[in-house]
């Protein structure tokens, strides 16, 4: 049973680059109101010594999800159909647009200083900023005590058909 088991989460895994854009953050998005929280702070939460087999499972799964769509944003270039493109039609709203154009021209950027530039509240770019990196469209690294966050799309091509 596990080696079955194993083998349709391997078989899963070897698939995903053919699965729509869609359908990958449709399934991020049901184990996000499964769990009532974003992958890096389930991550976080999870203790593997305490963790049950269906958050193990559920963990690695999600993770396979959320790799897949960083691997195909981190090329510098989002291809998105139009089924694609409703899924992200909340997320490019004018100001996480905004904040985008800033990291665009500037390479990378602290919250704070993004929310200077922008003249908005450091906690609403901050939550801005985890919305648009859990969708793999920024990226952080911590250097410090700072985060810098930095732009993974440089193009979105949208497909007409």
């Amino acid at each position: 049973m596990r080696s079955a088991r194993r083998t349709g989460i391997r078989r899963k895994t070897e698939d995903l680059s053919e699965i729509p854009l869609s359908k990958l953050l449709s399934e991020i998005r049901k184990f996000e109101a499964k769990y009532g929280k974003s992958f890096q702070e389930f991550i976080s939460s999870l203790r593997e010594d305490r963790a049950s087999v269906e958050e193990l499972a559920d963990g690695f799964l999600w993770e396979q999800y959320v790799n897949e769509v960083l691997r195909r944003s981190s090329m510098g270039r989002l291809e998105l159909s139009i089924e694609d493109a409703m899924e992200f039609t909340e997320i490019f709203t004018p100001a996480r647009l905004e904040i985008m154009g800033y990291l665009a021209k500037k390479k990378e950027a602290t919250v704070s200083e993004i929310a200077r530039s922008l003249r908005r509240p450091v906690g609403s770019v901050s939550e801005m900023l985890k919305i648009l990196e859990s969708k793999g469209l920024v990226k952080s690294e911590r250097r410090g005590k700072r985060k810098v966050y930095s732009l993974l799309v440089r193009e979105i091509l949208l497909r007409m058909g």
